[in-house]
Formats: structure tokens, sequence, C-alpha cells
């Protein structure tokens, strides 16, 4: 399936289940990447998260049941997802302005987001860097946080790594000299909503007190390099461009069963695994 088609039939499975639980791995199973890739190419093509984007979208159908229908708010807000009258209230709230019962009950100005959908456009003016690279399994050393569809960069990644960093001696630091790698973008590191995340530095047989090992498994990699400065914006846009752009034109397909990977040095690297042509 191309690109252009997945990211459509994402947006139709999404409208089909608006009043069911979705699951982001399904979503990225319709496009062929992994979670933690197909959040950032939605995210970049949609202009805003896929979460945001289902919020939006179910709101948007909770005000026609609130103002055409005769369930009860209760109702709706189970209808459409909400665990409370409470949570949906606020969220209803945050993105029109009012109450579901002032909608309701008085004609006050409403918000309604339409269903998206992708086109063609003209790309591959910049040119990609890129190479075919085969690795056998190694170990990283490193610290483990935790990145969600929702709050991005969260736990120990951004919340511990630069005072740890900071803290320890110079031992620690002559260790990190090195490029060091983030490990995970991989289906099975995404576990109950959450993708595991490891940073650090290839492990030199010498542990590191409050350090763990992550295991990279042998794996081919499509390896695109990427100059600084980047940002998290650019993260996006990137990994936008391989999915969009050179996966359809390459031949290659992830492999699934390999596992994702960063690497920062003098230059930025994604490096996903991919199945021999």
């Amino acid at each position: 399936m191309d690109w252009l088609k997945g990211m459509n039939s994402v947006v139709e499975h999404i409208e089909e289940n608006l009043t069911h639980p979705i699951q982001y791995e399904s979503l990225s199973r319709i496009v062929g990447c992994s979670v933690y890739e197909f959040s950032r190419v939605f995210s970049f093509m949609a202009g805003m998260s896929v979460s945001e984007y289902i919020r939006r979208r179910r709101l948007s159908q909770a005000v026609f049941d609130i103002k055409n229908g005769r369930e009860k708010i209760i109702d709706v807000a189970s209808k459409y997802c909400y665990d409370s009258p409470t949570t949906f209230t606020r969220a209803f709230k945050e993105l029109h302005g009012t109450t579901p019962v002032s909608a309701r009950k008085t004609s006050v100005s409403l918000k309604t987001y339409p269903p998206i959908s992708f086109t063609l456009t003209i790309k591959g003016v910049n040119k990609m860097d890129f190479r075919i690279e085969k690795m056998g399994s190694f170990q990283i050393m490193g610290l483990s946080g935790y990145e969600t569809l929702d709050t991005p960069r969260e736990g120990n990644i951004t919340g511990t790594w630069a005072p740890f960093m900071a803290d320890y001696d110079q031992k620690l630091r002559d260790y990190y000299a090195a490029p060091y790698w983030q490990v995970g973008a991989s289906d099975k590191k995404y576990i109950n909503g959450k993708m595991k995340l490891t940073i650090g530095a290839e492990y030199k047989g010498e542990m590191v007190e409050g350090m763990e090992i992550e295991t990279v498994p042998a794996a081919t990699y499509a390896v695109f390099s990427f100059q600084y400065p980047v940002g998290y914006a650019i993260y996006e846009e990137n990994y936008a461009r391989i999915v969009t752009e050179w996966f359809p034109t390459s031949g290659y397909k992830r492999d699934d069963d390999g596992m994702g990977l960063e690497v920062y040095a003098d230059h930025w690297e994604i490096w996903i695994p991919v199945l021999s042509k």
C-alpha cells in the first residue's frame, strides 16, 4: 500500500471507530511503519498529533448528538470513549468554549472539524543522504525513559538525563565522549501507550552504576543522515520524508522485527531496519 492510500485509510479507520477505542498500533500497521514513526509522519502531515485529531473529531461529532439528539450528556460522553462526564465536559469546554449543557440549551457558537484528507504534493526537491548498512547485534548502556503520542520525551529522557550527566564523574563523561544512540522506535517497545526509549553509548564491558543495558538485534538498516541544527519539528519532517518519499520508491520494506535507532554525533542519523530487496 502506498503512503497516500495508507494515510487516507488511516482517516477512514478513525472515522469508522470514533465511538470505539482506537489502537495506535492498528493505525501504524495501515501505513506500514512503527507507532513511533507513524506519530511523527501524521503530526507533520496533519499539523497536529493523531491523538489531538481523534479528540477533535469525537468532540465535533458529539456536538451534533448534543444539539440534535435526546441522549443524556453522560451517554454521549461514554459513546465517544470518555471515561467520565467530568472528563468529557472539560474536553468539550476546552475545544468549544462552553459546556455540553450550555451547548444543548442555548444558541452558542460551536466548532466542528471535518475529516481531513491527504492529497499528492510535489516533493523531493531536497536531497536525502542515505546508506544501507548491516549491523550485528550489539549492546547500548544508558538511561531509559518513555515517550507517548500525547507527551513526547516523557520521563527519564528529559526529566533526569541532563542532571544525571552533570552529576556523574569524569569517568562517565569520558565513556560518553563517543557518539551516543537512541534505541527504540519499534512496536515491540510500544506497550500500554508508551514507547520505551534508551539513550546511551555502545557498551564497552564496563558497567556504570545507575545505567541499564539494551540489546539491539542484528539487522540491515537504511541510514539517513541530517546536518544540525535539528529540533523536534525537524524530526517529524524527516521521518515523514523517509516514509512518504524514500520507501515508496526504494523497493525496501520496514523490518518489523528490527529496532529503530537514532545516532547523535557531529550530525544526526535515523536508522530504520529494512528487509533486503
